[in-house]
């Protein structure tokens, strides 16, 4: 089994092994070519590892993610939001929903505490489609999904609203683009380690550079190992990640990258599926403790393995036209064994018969075995021209993916448990035989082309159209086939240099696999939006600011199903309404982040019923929320700030059940000492014991208790 004493033994093997065969990349580095005289010493210059070209503090200039060309957001007619390397370190995201915590229009905790997946909504959707690198980066499956760890990426980009254009078939609240560590020219290297409480214990390394005098051949190695437990009782989590890549120029204008991936994840699920009496409301004994574990500490398992190889291909064809190619294949293994409670059944006794005045609550186990082996790959060729006095920037392109996944269940109830006094390992556990697996086979395949024109300085134009296949096999059932045309349009205006307003208008969908629980196969998703802004952007400061208003129409919206917690049911249709304005900023001693959102979604529960009130919020969405982040500089390597995140009331989308605002404080202090950074941060700093969420169907999630993070980092 996996030890993080280990991995350190092995992280500190290969960086000896790494600095020994870059001994010859090392000479180069010197000024003016001279070797170091013996006797010398002379100290290499140290630069921050993780920092993407073009990023400062948390100010991005650029991202390819709303248009797949290196565009300036200034220009991007739509909202995104791009999470830097020095804020995910700032503020010591463990998990990618933490990491969106401060970004304008993100719900996280969609479930609360639930460590079986990255759960986030934006503008109100159901999910959000996940890129790696540009390219859809589809879940394992129902279960079993391999989390993404935030410290193998360079920056995390969030773009809102239908997106289609460039992520093939996505949800209609927007993408979330994982921008992944890949080789750098210049030599930056760091190991560390993190301790905090829940008995965290972890040590991670990034080390990137040349390999030969040239520097034409270059390497990154990210590691990265950890353990602990969780707020949750008996649910401890365990990981570790190994991604090397290898990148060759043997020019200025030409790249081929290869690169690799192995991630081990072991948790135990921290979710319960707690019902409202204990939780959100009152029970004869009393509130239920957030640290209840629902399941059996010997049998519960969650997560699995994920092996990545890929590689990605930069050619300038000439002066004009660039080809780009890539290619990702993923091979997932994942199994899930756990229990729920029922939370339908109210309080019973030690029997499982029904008492109001019980302390104990019915459980169910569940086991899911799934496979997934995903290769996702794209063509694209931009070309940049002139037509008189219009500059334009073409893109054409062509993108596949072929998934091919089996998952294989069962499902029984199990015997009752005190939810307050709980005693486990009182039944045999389950050992479910003949489960027979589940054979899906999906191939989707998306032509595009865009047209990003200049007119001038100050006029900036974006037109595309892309058309998805999309076949959906379930083996022994008929193959489903999708197909749709989405285009988007935007305009921004530069009225007066660091000021422009803009508009768009975006479209997606989405094919949606599997059934409801009467076997009636899902509609496609398909979203439209409208979108109008404002983004300032000053030469003189350091400032990026926008404000934005949309309305989203989304068909066939998934919802949980009320009557039976492993399935959907599929709404009629959706919209939302909104606001969102946010700020960056490093001004002086200053780093600043902050933002507000107003978020107006209803339902219609028009086509497979339900008890949805369209006059009501759909479930778990806030109306308002709001968040700021201050961090100040002292001089000497002192800094410290912290931030305040603010979460309005949401309801259960019935207007019968409301759960109230939560206002969280998060603290920060950190001390850098040439080579050495030492941090220290505090997430929810008053340990706030909150309701997260509270679904239509009857079922509560806590939300996230105080973290406590102490990190030691040494750069060279």
């Amino acid at each position: 089994m996996f030890e993080p004493s280990r991995l350190a033994l092995a992280v500190h093997g290969v960086i000896l092994s790494l600095a020994a065969a870059q001994a010859p990349a090392l000479a180069a580095d010197e000024p003016n070519g001279q070797k170091q005289a013996p006797g010398e010493a002379t100290l290499p210059v140290v630069t921050v590892t993780g920092t993407a070209p073009g990023d400062s503090g948390y100010l991005a200039k650029k991202s390819g993610t709303a248009t797949k060309t290196d565009t300036p957001l200034f220009e991007t007619p739509q909202s995104i939001t791009v999470v830097t390397a020095e804020q995910i370190r700032d503020q010591a995201s463990p998990n990618l929903q933490e990491v969106l915590r401060y970004a304008a229009g993100v719900r996280n905790e969609l479930y609360g505490v639930d460590n079986r997946g990255d759960y986030v909504s934006m503008r109100g959707s159901q999910e959000t489609t996940m890129l790696l690198d540009g390219m859809r980066l589809p879940l394992t499956g129902s279960w079993g999904v391999i989390r993404t760890e935030p410290y193998a990426f360079d920056r995390i980009e969030v773009l809102r609203g239908p997106s289609s254009i460039i992520a093939g078939e996505n949800d209609p609240g927007g993408v979330v683009n994982l921008v992944s560590k890949r080789p750098q020219p210049e030599v930056a290297r760091e190991i560390g380690v993190r301790f905090g409480n829940d008995s965290l214990k972890e040590v991670h390394a990034d080390m990137t550079g040349p390999l030969n005098e040239d520097r034409s051949l270059l390497y990154r190695l990210v590691v990265l190992g950890k353990e602990s437990d969780t707020q949750v009782k008996h649910a401890d989590e365990k990981r570790a990640l190994f991604a090397p890549s290898l990148t060759w120029r043997p020019n200025a204008r030409d790249s081929f990258t290869v690169y690799g991936e192995y991630q081990y994840d072991r948790s135990k699920n921290t979710n319960a599926f707690l019902g409202l009496a204990g939780t959100l409301q009152p029970a004869p004994h009393g509130p239920i403790s957030s640290d209840l574990f629902i399941g059996e500490p010997g049998w519960d398992r969650y997560g699995g393995t994920r092996q990545r190889v890929g590689y990605a291909v930069d050619v300038a064809l000439n002066d004009a036209w660039q080809l780009r190619h890539n290619l990702r294949y993923d091979h997932v293994d994942g199994l899930m064994k756990s229990m729920y409670a029922g939370w339908w059944d109210g309080f019973v006794n030690a029997d499982g018969a029904s008492d109001p005045n019980g302390e104990y609550m019915t459980r169910y186990w569940y086991v899911n075995k799934e496979k997934s082996r995903v290769t996702t790959s794209d063509l694209l060729l931009q070309g940049d021209l002139q037509t008189g006095a219009v500059k334009h920037k073409l893109l054409f392109g062509i993108d596949a993916t072929v998934h091919a996944g089996s998952a294989a269940s069962a499902e029984e109830m199990g015997p009752p448990l005190n939810v307050y006094a709980p005693v486990y390992g009182v039944f045999p556990e389950p050992n479910p035989e003949g489960m027979v697996p589940n054979e899906t086979r999906i191939r989707r395949v998306g032509v595009l082309a865009q047209d990003q024109m200049k007119f001038g300085d100050a006029l900036s134009v974006r037109a595309g159209v892309r058309h998805d296949k999309v076949r959906n096999t379930a083996i022994g059932s008929p193959t489903v086939k999708n197909s749709a045309t989405s285009i988007n349009l935007g305009v921004v205006y530069e009225v007066q240099p660091g000021l422009a307003p803009y508009a768009s208008y975006s479209e997606s969908f989405t094919p949606v696999a599997g059934t409801d629980a009467e076997g009636r196969a899902f509609k496609p998703k398909q979203g439209e939006q409208l979108e109008a802004g404002l983004k300032w952007a000053p030469a003189s400061l350091p400032v990026q600011a926008s404000a934005s208003v949309f309305t989203l129409k989304e068909k066939n919206r998934l919802a949980n199903d009320p009557n039976n917690v492993n399935f959907n049911i599929q709404l009629g249709e959706a919209r939302t309404r909104g606001v969102e304005a946010e700020l960056k900023a490093e001004l002086a001693s200053w780093s600043l982040l902050g933002n507000y959102s107003y978020t107006r979604a209803r339902a219609t529960a028009g086509t497979y019923g339900g008890d949805l009130d369209a006059s009501q919020q759909i479930e778990g969405i806030p109306e308002h929320q709001a968040s700021a982040w201050a961090i100040y500089n002292f001089g000497g390597g002192f800094r410290f700030g912290g931030g305040a995140r603010y979460i309005g009331r949401s309801g259960d989308g019935t207007g019968n059940i409301f759960v109230p605002h939560a206002t969280l404080m998060d603290a920060m202090a950190s001390y850098e000492n040439g080579n050495w950074r030492f941090a220290f941060n505090l997430n929810n700093l008053a340990d706030k014991d909150y309701i997260a969420t509270c679904l239509a169907r009857g079922d509560c999630w806590f939300g996230q208790r105080r973290k406590v993070v102490l990190t030691a980092d040494y750069r060279w």
